[in-house]
């Protein structure tokens, strides 16, 4: 099923690009033994349970319908330097841990080959996988045997799977906070195609994304942390095609 344009079509994709809206924006840090995924530590105490997160027991932000932020000449040179560290990553691979606005937690596997593509394997016992070509994003559920198509450029992740990325050209900085030790980014995306905002969380001084929150539309939060991140590792033009709905064995541990 493709979906061009509808309110299903905006709800569906504020949901399902939460695991992957940044998922380009990694680094190869974090390693940890095989099977025992355990995302970086937190910089500076700024996680998603604290007053810069969205989804442990303090105040929220609510940023949704806030003007973006006017950047002082430090904030423009730092978004300068993370756009710069976001455009080095092209081919990456890894493991992610999901942590959703319930509480609930899902692992699985990724992998990105920017322009455009990238697929997201859940860990068993789901079957459900998410794969971009580079126009649609293929949401396959293999236990119900559906698949439903969103067009890539109405995600969140369009402006992170571009040949270029550029945050201050392409989205809305609604917050910006930083110490010596970490930096957190709230963005937008400017076109207004994409509900909710992301949050975005880096060690400092050497630039390494550690976890990212995306808040939706219906102000529902979701939790990435990354670990055994492998940088420049290609993977073919077939493996980001949608596959066989009737697939009997995903393989996705």
């Amino acid at each position: 099923m493709t979906h061009q344009d509808s309110l299903g079509l905006k709800h569906w994709v504020g949901r399902a690009c939460a695991i992957l809206a940044l998922s380009i924006s990694v680094s190869a840090h974090a390693q940890s033994p095989e099977g025992d995924v355990k995302p970086a530590e937190s910089a500076a105490g700024w996680t998603t349970d604290s007053k810069m997160g969205a989804s442990g027991t303090q105040p929220k932000i609510s940023l949704d319908n806030q003007p973006p932020i006017v950047l002082t000449p430090e904030q423009l040179k730092l978004l300068g330097n993370i756009n710069g560290y976001l455009n080095e990553l092209i081919n990456l691979r890894g493991r992610f841990v999901q942590t959703d606005h319930r509480n609930e937690e899902k692992r699985g596997r990724f992998y990105i080959h920017r322009p455009g593509k990238l697929r997201f394997d859940y860990a068993s016992p789901s079957k459900l996988r998410i794969v971009s070509d580079g126009e649609y994003l293929s949401v396959e559920d293999h236990d119900l045997k559906t698949v439903d198509k969103f067009p890539l450029n109405a995600t969140p992740i369009t402006m992170l799977l571009g040949e270029e990325v550029n945050l201050t050209r392409d989205a809305l900085i609604l917050d910006m906070r930083q110490d010596e030790t970490a930096v957190v980014v709230v963005i937008k995306d400017k076109s207004g195609n994409s509900p909710g905002h992301l949050q975005l969380f880096f060690k400092r001084p050497e630039l390494e994304l550690y976890e990212w929150v995306i808040t939706d539309a219906q102000g529902l939060d979701t939790r990435i942390q990354l670990a055994d991140m492998v940088i420049g590792d290609e993977q073919a033009e077939s493996f980001f095609q949608s596959s066989s709905i009737e697939l009997d064995n995903l393989d996705n541990n």
